[in-house]
């Protein structure tokens, strides 16, 4: 499947500095695990939906690191856009 999603111009890499985003216009350009704010990104909502979305469990993720930041894997967030049912 491709699509086109509108990326941000650019991000901040682990030095701080600004870096172009690519423009992602199929699955298997997503990174295997995505931040909330890729995730944001991706489905063109704000940040605060998203955490609704993985708190509610509505959409998986797991929790990673000593401060449980929140992570998505490509392949949830690929059966979250195509409408798969997550319940157990």
């Amino acid at each position: 499947m491709s699509f086109a999603i509108e990326m941000k111009d650019c991000d901040e890499n682990m030095t701080g500095k600004k870096v172009p985003l690519p423009e992602i216009t199929s699955y298997d350009q997503l990174p295997l695990v995505l931040t909330v704010q890729d995730v944001a990104r991706v489905l063109k909502l704000g940040v605060g939906m998203v955490y609704e979305l993985l708190r509610s469990g509505e959409l998986p993720s797991r929790r990673i690191g000593a401060r449980g930041q929140f992570r998505v894997t490509r392949s949830d967030l690929i059966r979250y856009i195509e409408g798969e049912s997550f319940a157990g």
